[in-house]
């Protein structure tokens, strides 16, 4: 409907309702009401064309056969108003409003529903149009701040796990007697936490445990440039940059290429750092602690889980007062062994680079391997130029083809007999003695053995990952002058080992 018509439509009822109320009123002020409510609307309604007839000079309404069809059948002309057609019958069937005393016909009502449809029509849409763009800013809302605070979420997740994706190793430099917001700030900026406020909040944790605080010095940090890993968790963080003890005596302890796990336990409670069995529950099983052991696979064949990684080096640990007053007391000092424990595996963790990684997983060698390897060449001989040569022939015969399928090395058989059978009994193995026997000696076993069987420095770890171009199958050395003599063919090695005096 034309909204011009509509308001035309409705003035004219509302001026014909006006003038009915105040002709009402005279009615009832004189008592006349001789003419009831629907004459009057007629006659406002229509005026002097009730009364007089149309102008010959007025054209004719044009009108369709159908409509002139239904006015004869009613039997009433037909006048016109504000743009709609009125049978004069039909007035006799108007009906007022007994509130406002509005008129009502069937005319007007279709006017009306019509203009309220509209309205409600174009209220709806409004209200439709104001829902989806409501809708839109609340889901883009819910998007930013979802996306936010699952993108900061799984930032502290990651950097609590050290569980990085791109794995790198960074000297983080950190001042004197730094606070802690200082000590976030110096992480944050070298990349290895991403959510400072997160690590802090760990930290806060961790300094209302007072075993906590006694094992940390009471949590203070110290200043000094540190290695670390964008793989390292928080503990092996605050492991690395807090010191130990709290005031403690210190004791230098060197720990030396090729010895065992075993034996370095024995020289850490020579040293009075803790005791030997204590430090055995650390290296037996993996500590999950840090970026290697990730690499590091558990196999019930293996006889210490983490032995070959145990990196030798000079380190300062902290005495145990208790256990240097009475060695033979029963005092239990695994606190002092896990100490001591993490200190050596974060070395060999931030000693083992990305590039060392790269150029082992290039040589289709796993990092058990690798150990494995480095401890067998550790411990055939002592200098760097036959480390290298030794390794040419360790690798020489994996890649043989199955020509040579046992490396055939003599001091697997004596790791064997010198560290295994002497302790199976004490660990409660499940797992037979023949079994891991045979998985570590390389007379028996094809390939590599089951696990290290020593702890080896950077010198055979690099002599694997570098070793001599050689054709080389045989070697044997002799034991009095320390000379190394190497071979291709098995005819050249007997020959040599009778220039090493072994036959």
């Amino acid at each position: 409907m034309d909204n011009h018509e509509e308001r035309q439509g409705r003035d004219e009822l509302s001026e014909i309702l006006r003038k009915n109320k105040e002709r009402r009123i005279k009615e009832e002020e004189s008592g006349d009401f001789s003419k009831d409510k629907t004459s009057v609307f007629r006659e406002e309604l229509f005026g002097s064309q009730n009364r007089g007839s149309r102008s010959d000079s007025d054209p004719m309404p044009k009108q369709t056969p159908e409509r002139k069809q239904n006015s004869a059948q009613k039997g009433g002309s037909r006048h016109k108003n504000g743009g709609e057609s009125f049978d004069e019958d039909e007035l006799h069937d108007i009906e007022f409003d007994e509130e406002t005393d509005k008129p009502i016909t069937d005319k007007a009502l279709k006017r009306a529903r019509e203009a309220q449809k509209q309205l409600k029509k174009q209220r709806q849409t409004r209200k439709t149009v104001f829902q989806i763009i409501f809708g839109v800013i609340v889901s883009a809302a819910v998007i930013f701040f979802g996306v936010r605070l699952g993108t900061g979420l799984y930032s502290a997740i990651s950097d609590y796990g050290g569980l990085e994706d791109n794995e790198f190793e960074v000297a983080v430099e950190i001042p004197d007697n730094p606070s802690v917001d200082q000590v976030a700030q110096a992480l944050k900026e070298s990349g290895i936490v991403q959510e400072p406020e997160f690590f802090k909040f760990y930290l806060d944790l961790k300094s209302k445990d007072e075993k906590w605080i006694r094992r940390h010095n009471g949590g203070a940090f110290e200043g000094g440039e540190f290695i670390l890993s964008s793989s390292m968790n928080y503990g092996t963080i605050v492991d690395t940059l807090l010191p130990s003890g709290g005031g403690k005596t210190t004791v230098d302890v060197t720990i030396i290429e090729g010895m065992t796990a075993i034996e370095i336990g024995r020289l850490l409670e020579e040293n009075f750092v803790c005791r030997a069995e204590d430090f055995e529950k650390f290296y037996r099983e993996k500590m999950d602690k840090y970026d290697f052991e990730r690499r590091v696979t558990t196999s019930n064949l293996k006889f210490n889980q983490l032995e070959g990684y145990l990196f030798p080096d000079k380190y300062e640990f902290y005495e145990c007062s208790a256990l240097k007053a009475d060695p033979d007391a029963d005092i239990d000092t695994s606190e002092e062994a896990e100490i001591a424990a993490q200190k050596i595996y974060s070395n060999f963790n931030s000693k083992i680079t990305k590039s060392m990684y790269k150029q082992m997983n290039e040589m289709g060698l796993t990092l058990d391997e690798l150990i494995a390897l480095a401890s067998m060449v550790q411990s055939e001989v002592s200098n760097v130029e036959d480390m290298r040569k030794v390794a040419s022939v360790f690798l020489n015969r994996l890649e043989s083809g199955g020509d040579f399928s046992k490396l055939q090395s003599d001091v697997t058989v004596f790791y064997v007999q010198d560290f295994i059978e002497p302790y199976y009994k004490d660990y409660g193995l499940t797992t037979s003695l023949a079994a891991i026997s045979h998985a570590y000696d390389t007379y028996e076993c094809d390939g590599v053995p089951a696990g290290a069987i020593c702890n080896p420095g950077m010198d055979a770890i690099g002599a694997v990952l570098d070793a001599e171009d050689t054709n080389y199958y045989y070697f044997c050395a002799n034991e009095e002058t320390g000379e190394t003599f190497y071979a291709t063919t098995l005819e050249e090695h007997e020959a040599n080992l009778v220039l090493a005096g072994l036959v």
